[in-house]
């Protein structure tokens, strides 16, 4: 049982915070061996790179990114604004605004980038209740008493996805 406890929180810091191997076994106070051994057995290096490569990532990656053109694009424009307001001068006007260019077709490529990845990465409502079907099932095999106990969240859970998806 000692055992089981370490792996879920050597599953944990491996695939959700993104520890290495040799960390973990040091915080848990195991061999990096073991450590080693679960990652193959279990498949958490595919979860982690799943989850670091996951919609959410990469919408909010792209985000930042977006962010920062966006900065960037203010400071310029105030800069501008200051240089036209006192006639100063001309030939960085002119550099500010093809930089500013720049910047808008940067922005806008990225935000045909995220919605690229919001279509290409959404899942349909069929597969979503079929994974479901499946963790539930499973569930069932597992303890039929807390399935029973789970079949209220199953309904909601299965009609607010259906709004959502649908």
């Amino acid at each position: 049982m000692a055992k089981e406890k370490e792996r879920i929180t050597a599953r944990i810091l491996y695939v959700e915070q993104g520890k290495p191997a040799n960390e973990i076994a040091d915080l848990l106070n195991i061999t990096e061996k073991t450590v080693s051994a679960w990652v193959q057995k279990y498949g958490w290096k595919a979860a982690r790179t799943a989850k670091i490569t996951g919609r959410d990532n990469r919408v909010g990656n792209i985000r930042q990114i977006i962010d920062g053109f966006a900065e960037d694009r203010l400071s310029l424009q105030a800069e501008l604004s200051d240089l036209v307001g006192s006639g100063g001068d001309k030939e960085r006007q002119k550099n500010i605004r093809v930089e500013m260019a720049k910047i808008d077709f940067g922005v806008a490529n990225w935000n045909k980038t995220l919605e690229n990845v919001d279509k290409t990465s959404r899942i349909s409502l069929e597969t979503y209740f079929y994974v479901m079907d499946k963790v539930f099932k499973g569930l069932q095999f597992f303890d039929t008493k807390l399935y029973m106990a789970t079949v209220p969240f199953q309904e909601q859970h299965i009609n607010e996805i259906s709004t959502e998806l649908g």
